[in-house]
């Protein structure tokens, strides 16, 4: 089983307004880096310079009911669950 990887409005450029990947990794850092394979240029993007997760960006973690916002890089991701990539909207 895999990881289910959904992007919501966020890097449709980079990922030809696909919403959707499929990743077989257990740690948000290893799903990054597969991703980068499929979504090449997207690790430079959700990634800060400091090896965080761009403040532009959130990224939410899915376990059947419950949903949590994953902090760190080593947040651990399980077979059949979700993330959700979302950027940050901000305005007055």
């Amino acid at each position: 089983m895999a990881v289910t990887v959904k992007f919501l409005s966020a890097f449709q450029d980079l990922t030809q307004s696909k919403k959707l990947f499929f990743v077989e990794k257990e740690r948000l850092d290893q799903i990054i880096d597969e991703l980068e394979i499929q979504i090449p240029g997207l690790k430079g993007r959700l990634i800060n310079s400091d090896g965080k997760i761009h403040p532009a960006y959130q990224v939410i973690h899915i376990k059947g009911d419950i949903q949590e916002l994953c902090k760190t890089l080593d947040c651990p991701i399980g077979d059949g669950e979700e993330i959700v990539i979302i950027p940050l909207i901000s305005g007055g």
